[in-house]
């Protein structure tokens, strides 16, 4: 007992102590339940630790202040990266989330990236109002709407966004006009050039229809100017219920009519029984089909496979696989590709997966 009396002792014990909190409370039951808390714990843990290990051991000091001048740079670029601007925030129930555009912020990501959100808004609550949110971009750089959002109802946070947005407008009549910060962009394909592929195959669950969104405007705007390989898109949504395609039928639309020599075919599958029928038919777009149950994806690879064998002309460049949504779809994805024919991925010149799931 008096050993750990002596002040190294006893710092190095609240380290250890710091350290089993960490892991503690990082397990995915927590995580999954309790986000915030784990988010909390994780921050006042760290920082616990850190302090404890000053008085620990003279000799780790050096290392602690090269870890803050590190942190201290992090900070510094996210403050360059962050802008704050107006957004038009608009709820669109037929998918339970807000979409919020931003038009004066218009370039400077890629397709995949995501950026960090804070709403000042009373409508967010007590300390909603300071709270940072990550959300994948759902456009393109340089179009007229900037940059858009869809931010899914899946929290208290998402659930208060949605509520504001439904309830107030702007004198537009298109939303209500908040105040937001927006941090980034971060994250994205990294090397991966979705254009130096010869087909590209996009699945999308809910939400992560976002991601599907911005890489396929991307590619189209790609393929106006000359600088797209890509001859074949497919665009595979799953949502629960077939309601969920109304308010993007225009958008879907006019991603397919602004094609100018890729071929870009969108299928959503509805995954829940619904009393009577919807259906849409080539009187919308033959480009555009519903259809129920989930997607044969080993289907869609070999028949995209086969669209780009005798589309393209010379030696094929590749197929990319872009997966965004629940970890299960993102599974079901990885194993279709592994089913793929050897000879239909020789074919193609190789299959390259992307993934964004949802999930730790």
């Amino acid at each position: 007992m008096e050993d750990i009396a002596v002040p190294k002792n006893y710092f190095g014990l609240i380290m250890l102590l710091c350290f089993d909190g960490l892991l503690l409370f990082s397990t995915a039951f927590v995580r999954k339940n309790a986000y915030n808390f784990f988010l909390v714990s994780h921050m006042l843990f760290s920082q616990g630790l850190l302090l404890a290990a000053f008085h620990h051991y003279e000799a780790l000091r050096p290392y602690l202040y090269c870890t803050g001048v590190i942190y201290g740079l992090d900070k510094i670029m996210r403050i360059v990266k962050t802008r704050i601007t107006t957004a038009s925030i608009r709820a669109i129930p037929e998918l339970g989330l807000t979409r919020v555009e931003i038009p004066r912020i218009n370039k400077g990501w890629r397709a995949g990236q995501h950026v960090r959100i804070q709403v000042f808004s009373g409508a967010m609550g007590v300390m909603g109002w300071a709270q940072v949110h990550p959300f994948t971009i759902a456009s393109a750089t340089n179009n007229n709407e900037g940059l858009v959002l869809m931010c899914k109802k899946a929290g208290t946070w998402t659930t208060k966004l949605f509520a504001a947005a439904a309830t107030n407008h702007s004198e537009r009549g298109m939303g209500r006009d908040v105040r937001i910060m927006v941090e980034g962009p971060y994250g994205g394909p990294g090397l991966v050039m979705f254009n130096s592929f010869s087909a590209a195959v996009f699945v999308a669950g809910g939400s992560g229809i976002t991601f599907a969104l911005s890489a396929i405007q991307e590619l189209i705007q790609k393929d106006k100017r000359g600088e797209s390989r890509v001859r074949v898109i497919e665009l595979v949504w799953v949502v629960q219920h077939p309601a969920a395609l109304v308010p993007l039928i225009p958008q879907f639309t006019a991603l397919i009519d602004q094609c100018a020599y890729a071929q870009l075919t969108i299928t959503v599958h509805y995954t829940k029984a619904v009393a009577g029928s919807m259906r849409i038919t080539n009187s919308v777009h033959p480009g555009l089909s519903l259809s129920a149950g989930r997607p044969r994806l080993i289907n869609v690879i070999e028949e995209t496979i086969a669209r780009a064998s005798s589309a393209g002309s010379g030696e094929q460049a590749g197929l990319i696989v872009g997966v965004c949504g629940p970890t299960g779809l993102a599974d079901d994805v990885c194993k279709a590709v592994g089913l793929v024919d050897p000879a239909k991925r020789d074919e193609i010149g190789g299959i390259e997966i992307h993934e964004e799931a949802f999930g730790w």
